[in-house]
């Protein structure tokens, strides 16, 4: 019926139509589902797999591949990657340290630890702080005694015995706010915390690397 929003009464066609076309689509839409499931239920159609990613390979294929470039490489050759492989550990500021030491000097060191009810030593609070933090000038000296830790793991530096000439040096690494702390939380009431002074230095593996990067041989 005509109207004046549709004077030539095209909308109920216009409407008819459209209903006709959706029953198309959803039937054409039913057709192609079957059509696919009855191709994934025939036989020799295998199902659909996803891709999983392939297995590393086993530790005794890296051994070997290990084992196998030994024998091809040369005493320079070992050398170079393995001071490659130590310096991809390092961060900026271990790299300062060693630069500090690498003249064969040595810091002061210290390791603050609890007392047993025996006097003996106890438990661990603060190992491997050292003056070597202030006189590298290192970015975050306050991490020094992790980074110590880590070069010493390394077999970059070394400890060696307390050095008594270095007294004022010791004193002066003792005020350092973050020890004060660590001494103040290992004593117990009438133990005072145990304070063990050693002294750290570059080994000949630390040398080496120091000496090879500086001078271009890496």
């Amino acid at each position: 019926m005509a109207s004046l929003l549709d004077p030539l009464g095209l909308l109920p066609r216009t409407v008819a139509a459209a209903k006709v076309g959706l029953k198309v689509a959803g039937w054409t839409e039913q057709q192609a589902m079957r059509m696919l499931g009855s191709r994934l239920a025939a036989p020799g159609n295998a199902p659909l797999e996803l891709e999983t990613p392939k297995p590393s390979r086993s530790l005794d294929q890296k051994m070997q591949s290990l084992l196998d470039r030994a024998l091809d490489q040369s005493t320079d050759g070992s050398q170079s990657e393995l001071y490659h492989r130590i310096i991809d550990q390092l961060v900026p500021d271990e790299a300062r340290i060693i630069s500090a030491l690498s003249d064969g000097s040595s810091s002061p060191l210290v390791t603050i630890r609890t007392r047993t009810p025996a006097g003996g030593a106890g438990k661990v609070l603060l190992a491997n702080a050292s003056l070597v933090g202030r006189t590298a000038n290192l970015a975050l000296p306050h991490m020094t005694a992790t980074y110590v830790s880590h070069l010493l793991s390394l077999g970059l530096l070394e400890r060696g015995p307390e050095d008594t000439a270095m007294k004022q040096d010791y004193e002066i690494l003792m005020a350092e706010t973050y020890i004060l702390k660590a001494i103040k939380a290992a004593s117990r009431g009438p133990l005072p915390a145990r304070i063990d002074k050693r002294t750290v230095r570059v080994t000949t593996l630390g040398r080496g690397l120091w000496e090879a990067a500086t001078g271009g041989r890496l």
